[in-house]
């Protein structure tokens, strides 16, 4: 961050050429300064300081790249640019990693877990996130500052590693969550109207973007419920939460076996050949761990079923009554 991009921002906000994010950087520091110099007597000394800030604003906006001379369109604009160049060492300092994310944004990790999967995430800050089956997680490729924020679309287990200076966020398409260092599951997707957040161990905050709705501590073995439809709030003070999902890689749920052999092809890159379209219709429920290997999963499959399993010398695998 330096000079050069912050007046960058301003001839933008100035010109009305501001994007979203940087007019609401600007008015957030505009509030936030005058409330300061509410609270501050002015002194002579500070008067003169003023002054001579204003004048140079006026001589840095006048000369710019184009020659173009920016029209202030009022005391508020003004306002918002000086505080930029008179808060370099105090609002600046609180406003670097939001300036530093306009100008410098740090790229975007996402992961999706496809249906059957579950998937484990570790996040640059070394937090473990384990994502069920049709969910999706997105975050930045390093956390900057004192902030670890995520979006989460779907259901997983968040492991968080504990650093009281940086809160941990995670932004859903109905509830925020906030902690420092917790274990949780949170299940909440814009697919449905319903979400839930279930405590394992320590404590987290959770609110909404509704009005009305009460920002909620939970502690270990407590469950909030949202649904949205009839805007009720439910907590199950005495919850026992359900992770053994979060071992597995692939889960089956009455699920035919056609669907079943693709995910394996798909994990193993190997081809299956199904004799029988009988067999295809047939329903699977089970799950398998990470690192079962390949002959042992269809063993469980022909077992239950009572299936031959044959390999070819090509590598494909025939499977028949």
């Amino acid at each position: 961050m330096n000079v050069a991009q912050l007046k960058r921002i301003i001839n933008r906000y100035l010109a009305g050429n501001a994007s979203g994010k940087e007019a609401a950087l600007m008015e957030a520091w505009y509030e936030e300064a005058l409330e300061e110099a509410r609270q501050q007597p002015a002194t002579g000394q500070s008067e003169t300081h003023r002054q001579q800030v204003l004048e140079r604003l006026h001589l840095e906006m006048q000369n710019t790249p184009t020659g173009r001379v920016i029209r202030f369109s009022g005391a508020r604009n003004i306002a918002a640019a000086c505080i930029v160049l008179l808060g370099g060492a105090s609002l600046g300092y609180r406003y670097q990693f939001d300036i530093l994310d306009l100008v410098d944004p740090i790229p975007v990790e996402t992961v999706t877990a496809h249906a059957f999967q579950v998937k484990q995430v570790i996040l640059p800050d070394s937090s473990r996130v384990v994502l069920n089956a049709n969910s999706e997680i997105s975050y930045p490729k390093k956390f900057r500052g004192k902030k670890r924020q995520v979006h989460l679309n779907g259901e997983a287990f968040f492991d968080v590693v504990r650093n009281p200076s940086a809160a941990f966020t995670i932004t859903a398409p109905h509830l925020q969550v906030k902690v420092l260092g917790t274990s949780f599951v949170m299940t909440d997707s814009s697919h449905i109207q319903a979400a839930r957040v279930s405590v394992k161990t320590g404590r987290v905050a959770v609110s909404a973007d509704v009005k009305g709705f009460p920002v909620t501590q939970l502690t270990a073995n407590q469950e909030l419920f949202y649904d949205e439809a009839g805007g009720v709030v439910n907590i199950n003070k005495h919850q026992d939460v359900d992770i053994g999902w979060t071992n597995k890689q692939l889960v089956f749920n009455n699920v035919a076996l056609s669907e079943v052999f693709r995910e394996i092809e798909n994990m193993f890159h190997v081809k299956i050949n199904v004799r029988d379209t009988v067999i295809n219709e047939m329903k699977f429920t089970g799950a398998f761990e990470p690192g079962d290997p390949l002959p042992d999963m269809l063993k469980v499959i022909a077992l239950s079923y009572r299936l031959t399993i044959h390999k070819n010398k090509d590598g494909t695998i025939n499977i028949s009554n």
